[in-house]
């Protein structure tokens, strides 16, 4: 699904049906409706990081070369959150992952891990547009919108909504969420 559907989506959910109808249409508002689209694809993109981090994992396994045995997360070609495993020559080896990549014993390694998505344009493709029923997206965007905005009972509309999607989601797929660490701020 592409990220000017789901906007259009989230833009009927808070009331704004002549913004969706515009956006629908390939149009991009400027002025004070430029802002509420720019806040909502904001609010998309925060959506699709939480979801990938928490709900829907994204993985991704790829090779990497470095002459040092130390490949810095910019050379990956997503936002890694979470290394899974590292191999050579179909093997696992040992590994260590510092504050600015990993680091193995060898030239050459495959690396999975899990990653976030890259933001968004209105011109971008959802990486969630097919979990679930594909509304996942604008519902909690919605949410999001609206708690920016002030408007606190109709953000725990949607966010209920947006809670149960992902609930539905996740039976479909046979998965469960994910626990966050602990952190100390």
């Amino acid at each position: 699904m592409t990220i000017r559907k789901i906007l259009a989506g989230a833009l009927r959910r808070i009331g704004r049906e002549d913004l969706a109808v515009d956006v629908d249409g390939g149009g991009e508002p400027s002025g004070e409706d430029g802002e509420v689209v720019t806040t909502l694809l904001y609010c998309i993109n925060a959506v699709e990081d939480e979801l990938a981090r928490y709900y829907f994992a994204l993985k991704f396994t790829e090779e990497l070369s470095s002459a040092d045995g130390l490949f810095p997360f910019g050379s990956f070609s997503h936002t890694p959150i979470k290394i899974i495993s590292v191999t050579h020559g179909g093997k696992k080896i040992p590994y260590d992952v510092t504050e600015n990549g990993v680091s193995a014993g060898f030239d050459t390694v495959e690396i999975t891990y899990r990653y976030v998505p890259s933001s968004k344009t209105i011109d971008g493709d959802s990486a969630f547009g097919d979990v679930g029923d594909g509304e996942i997206t604008a519902l909690g965007a919605a949410s999001e919108y609206c708690l920016i905005c002030g408007e606190a009972a109709l953000s725990e509309v949607w966010e209920t909504r947006y809670r149960e999607a992902i609930d539905r989601a996740q039976s479909e797929l046979g998965r469960s969420a994910e626990i966050p660490p602990r952190r100390w701020i």
